[in-house]
């Protein structure tokens, strides 16, 4: 079985839940077995499959199965008669939170119980969560341990009548690797393909210096690399784990041959070598088709992008620099695509700059090729994409691209004048200003020769199709097990 080890997905998802979802499809159309592993709590799991349309019999979710009355017929077929869900809350007389109930869409109902603690009377109490999952006559609990006021891991974690036998974890790694444990006692021949997660990383290469019989592949979706520390590399967090136990790792997947060399040429660095075989490059997104070339007619230039509301994907730049081509006598507008903790100050920034009407937040779409089919060109202002799989829905309808040259996503998949522009940036502080200029000025350019780079965007397009990365992910997996 080939597994796609993940933390969990939403009413919104990350580019890593995307490249999963996309996966799934190519090992589909190969006729391989896979199933999505999702391991946080997710009360509303079972809604957030139904919207992204992802198979009950396609998913193990950690606390579904420990509280499954049937553990191995969920491991084969999911959750039968998923809930709606819903939520009822108990408060005090001061108005604070006591008691939370929810009926989860799972098969088990979940009760949060509230307290405070005072640990220092100079300071605000601390709230701490009991959790009880509960099915029947089945039973998790845990409590939290906070490591700041935003951080805090289960601890003693209670498992009762899991199969007739009670277990005490006490702490989430241990659970984690008791599931796993478990995964590998059904399932025969298991490749394990985690996109998130060092925690499922401990508790793999744990098992399999145990002695399991296992594959273990680590997807890297992000730039990995942060420089080097007085002759050693400092790596991205999520890929501390994964660069310190190389040699237990059977296979490492980036988007990009650039990505693969300067992983191979870090390791050796340090003295770590033979791992060439196993870093391979198989895109996480492709093109189903590929669109004709447009032909720009002229008027107004509707520019769109797709990401989430977050700061690092420095939208405001991308209002600045509508700003600016407006202000140079352009007429353009933007669509902004995307949900997030940034709504709000990018609204404030559209009403201050008088761009009501002119850029549009458009919240989520859960199908960007065909939101995006109305629109003439592309832009995105990150400053570090992993592969970036907006690019990708981009190129197949040909729309130019005006990017910031981000190392990895934007540098593979936007070729300088033959299906975009590449804006030069230093990401620092007191280069914003200037790299809003290079940016606008990226823009500007795709207006001048448009047809041509659309004709390029096919052009790239047909490099990505869906074919030729399943038969990249068919020969990779058929020399690794």
């Amino acid at each position: 079985m080939y597994f796609f080890v993940n933390q969990g997905i939403g009413h919104s998802n990350s580019g890593v839940e995307h490249a999963q979802f996309y996966r799934a499809a190519r090992f589909r159309a190969l006729g391989l077995p896979f199933k999505f592993v999702f391991t946080d709590h997710l009360p509303q799991l079972h809604q957030h499959m139904a919207e992204w349309q992802l198979a009950e019999h396609d998913v193990i979710g950690l606390y579904d199965y420990l509280l499954s009355d049937a553990p191995d017929d969920y491991l084969r077929f999911g959750t039968t008669q998923p809930h709606s869900y819903h939520e009822d809350a108990l408060w005090d007389t001061q108005q604070r939170q006591r008691l939370l109930f929810r009926q989860t869409t799972g098969q088990y109902t979940e009760t949060i119980q509230r307290r405070q603690q005072h640990a220092d009377a100079a300071k605000d109490s601390w709230v701490f969560d009991r959790v009880i999952l509960e099915n029947k006559t089945h039973r998790i609990s845990w409590h939290y341990q906070y490591m700041s006021d935003e951080v805090k891991h289960p601890v003693d974690i209670h498992v009762d009548n899991f199969r007739g036998r009670h277990y005490l974890f006490t702490t989430q790694d241990e659970l984690l690797q008791f599931f796993f444990s478990e995964l590998e006692r059904y399932f025969d021949h298991n490749v394990y393909l985690i996109d998130r997660g060092t925690a499922h990383e401990t508790a793999l290469v744990t098992l399999k210096q145990q002695g399991a019989d296992l594959k273990l592949g680590v997807v890297i979706h992000a730039a990995h690399f942060v420089g080097f520390v007085a002759g050693h590399p400092l790596w991205n967090n999520h890929y501390q784990y994964l660069f310190d136990h190389v040699a237990l790792i059977d296979l490492i997947v980036v988007s990009t041959v650039q990505q693969r060399l300067d992983i191979i040429t870090q390791l050796q660095k340090v003295g770590v070598h033979d791992v060439a075989q196993k870093v391979v490059v198989i895109p996480v997104g492709g093109v189903a088709s590929v669109a004709q070339p447009r032909h720009w007619v002229g008027g107004t230039a509707k520019f769109v992008t797709a990401a989430r509301l977050h700061r690092e994907k420095n939208l405001t730049h991308l209002i600045q620099a509508v700003q600016q081509l407006r202000q140079a006598g352009e007429s353009v507008t933007l669509d902004i695509f995307g949900v997030g903790q940034e709504y709000a100050p990018l609204a404030r920034q559209i009403q201050t700059a008088q761009l009501e009407g002119v850029v549009t937040l458009k919240g989520l779409s859960q199908d960007m090729v065909t939101a995006m089919q109305p629109y003439d060109a592309f832009v995105l202002a990150s400053y570090s994409e992993g592969f970036g799989l907006a690019y990708m829905e981009a190129i197949s309808l040909g729309l130019p691209i005006a990017t910031y040259a981000n190392q990895y996503g934007a540098q593979a998949l936007v070729r300088e004048n033959v299906n975009g522009h590449l804006a030069a940036f230093v990401p620092e502080k007191t280069a914003e200003s200037q790299n809003i200029v290079h940016l606008t000025q990226a823009m500007h350019r795709i207006l001048t020769h448009y047809d041509a780079l659309s004709q390029g965007a096919s052009q790239v397009a047909a490099d990505f199709t869906d074919e030729r990365i399943a038969a990249q992910w068919q020969r990779v997996l058929e020399g690794l097990v």
